[in-house]
């Protein structure tokens, strides 16, 4: 045995080669719908039973037969594109916001001590609260419904982020400066790639809030959109379209968050080694 083996062996069990993760992958994706298979049958089970009118709880035929028609007549599409256009015009213009707010607040402490006071005021605040000023301010329509996404989606990607800065150790950046490194370096080197995790997370979080006050605000504040659609259905005892918008808006953030967010995660943390996913384990 030669004497290169023994050091070829210790460093490969110190390092072992990393799986790539696939979202791809058919085991992984039969496993996201089976429990959607579940959920439709016990629907369908409990639509069967006769328990509730069938104008209150439509079966799964019932909605799959409205949402190709909704499909068909391009409604759903029209509607589906509009609430797309607000949700990424709110979600930008929170982020662009938040993003360098936080870390300003999170390694200027001054800063920090003067808006920490008007934040943890204002998060108390929900979304929705703001759609008077929003209708008053900018009137009915698309303007009110990105301010409203706009205020939701802002808290979370902060208070994420400075969490993020916060959980930095100060071991790293000692170490980091006593190789010669500036408040730049240690900047980028350091503290933005151990926040990446939590400004994920926020994103996914401000994401999900941006979701959830696109509808209520499209249902007060706009004569179009999904929440619009909902609302208007609920008017005329239309359960099934109620449900196809609904489901119109969990698949999106199941399409966004698979084909988006989680190779964006995937590229950035797990790439850099900050976090590791469970199917690296198996």
């Amino acid at each position: 045995m030669s004497a290169v083996e023994p050091a070829t062996s210790e460093s490969a069990i110190a390092a072992p080669p990393r799986r790539k993760v696939s979202w791809w992958q058919p085991r992984a994706w039969a496993t996201d719908l089976l429990p959607f298979i579940v959920g439709i049958a016990i629907w369908q089970a409990l639509s069967s039973a006769d328990i509730w009118p069938k104008v209150l709880f439509p079966s799964p035929l019932e909605v799959a037969q409205a949402f190709v028609a909704d499909t068909k007549s391009g409604v759903l599409l029209v509607n589906l594109a509009v609430s797309l256009k607000s949700l990424v015009l709110g979600f930008i213009a929170g982020c662009v916001i938040a993003i360098p707010l936080g870390y300003l607040m999170g390694l200027h402490r001054l800063s920090r001590n003067f808006f920490d006071p008007l934040v943890n005021l204002l998060q108390a605040i929900p979304g929705l609260a703001w759609i008077p000023f929003a209708i008053l301010w900018f009137g009915l329509g698309q303007g009110a419904v990105v301010f409203i996404i706009v205020m939701s989606v802002f808290f979370p990607v902060l208070h994420n982020l400075l969490t993020g800065i916060r959980m930095v150790q100060p071991v790293l950046i000692e170490a980091v400066q006593t190789l010669g490194a500036g408040r730049v370096a240690v900047i980028r080197h350091v503290i933005f790639p151990a926040t990446l995790p939590n400004l994920m997370t926020g994103i996914r979080l401000g994401i999900a809030f941006g979701f959830r006050s696109l509808v209520g605000g499209e249902m007060i504040a706009s004569t179009d959109g999904l929440g619009y659609a909902i609302f208007n259905a609920q008017q005329y005892f239309q359960s099934a379209r109620i449900v196809v918008g609904m489901l119109a808006i969990g698949i999106v953030w199941l399409i966004m968050d698979r084909l988006l967010l989680r190779p964006i995660e995937v590229r950035t943390t797990m790439r850099w080694g900050l976090i590791r996913d469970g199917l690296d384990k198996q």
